[in-house]
């Protein structure tokens, strides 16, 4: 299975989601590509930090040598976290976005027997580079924030894909993340008027929300595990958040305590 994270607005999590996503779907003990197609390339750099000589493997191993040379199997670096591999991100993804947007696919279809699950992140935009990893999906994945700024970024986002790849518009969902659960003790508080705001929009909205928790700083900065027991509350409603989402995905209930 191919899922696409993509949003047009920044800031909005996408690749926190990713990693979260991964990380979840690694610790049941399936096997995971990441193919980082960001040129921010957060997950390229949470992925490989640490392993020798990084950069120099970032120049030899990326996602546009693996377009121009049609072979994704000789770009994927075995990261620092069991069960998940990576295709680096690039700067020169900037020189490929008039390619045609039907080549992602065909590079990485050889891939399908090797991984359970792949995992694209995307830029921020709407070029051939998110229409290739949007065309190559079979679930798309749109975080979002409970902003009116983000919510006409996000129709902007589905209206294009109605357009451009209608058969792809019912396997795309829109994912709350960085939601503020103590808002919710006011009825009319902002949070809860966008998302109503969302809703009158879009029916493709999961009834999973991500939390807003400082412990995934912690997660991300000093590589500490997201644990259900964590000492601060949030933690483990995002543990609760991430295992739900993957459970819609895999159509399997698994719980895992920490990842």
């Amino acid at each position: 299975m191919v899922i696409t994270i993509s949003s047009i607005k920044g800031g909005v999590g996408k690749s926190s989601t990713v990693i979260l996503l991964v990380n979840n779907l690694a610790a049941r003990g399936y096997k995971v590509l990441v193919i980082d197609m960001d040129l921010n390339n957060t997950v390229t750099i949470y992925y490989t930090i640490g392993i020798p000589n990084v950069q120099e493997l970032w120049e030899r191993k990326n996602i546009v040598i693996s377009l121009v040379q049609n072979n994704a199997s000789e770009n994927t670096v075995h990261s620092r976290i069991k069960n998940v591999d990576v295709i680096p991100s690039s700067l020169n993804l900037c020189d490929m976005r008039s390619m045609d947007y039907h080549n992602l696919l065909k590079v990485i279809q050889p891939l399908f027997k090797e991984y359970d699950y792949i995992v694209i992140d995307t830029s921020p935009t709407f070029d051939n580079l998110v229409k290739s990893a949007i065309h190559a999906a079979d679930v798309i994945i749109s975080p979002a924030e409970a902003t009116e700024y983000n919510c006409n970024m996000t129709l902007y986002l589905m209206t294009k894909i109605r357009e451009e790849h209608p058969e792809k518009i019912k396997k795309t969902y829109i994912l709350f993340n960085r939601w503020i659960e103590h808002y919710e003790k006011w009825e009319n508080n902002l949070q809860s008027q966008v998302e109503r705001m969302f809703r009158k929009n879009f029916s493709n909205i999961l009834s999973v929300k991500i939390p807003q928790s400082g412990s995934f700083n912690k997660y991300t900065h000093f590589d500490e595990k997201l644990r259900l027991d964590d000492r601060n509350a949030n933690a483990g409603r995002m543990v609760k958040a991430v295992n739900s989402l993957v459970d819609m995905i895999t159509g399997k209930e698994q719980f895992v305590e920490s990842f």
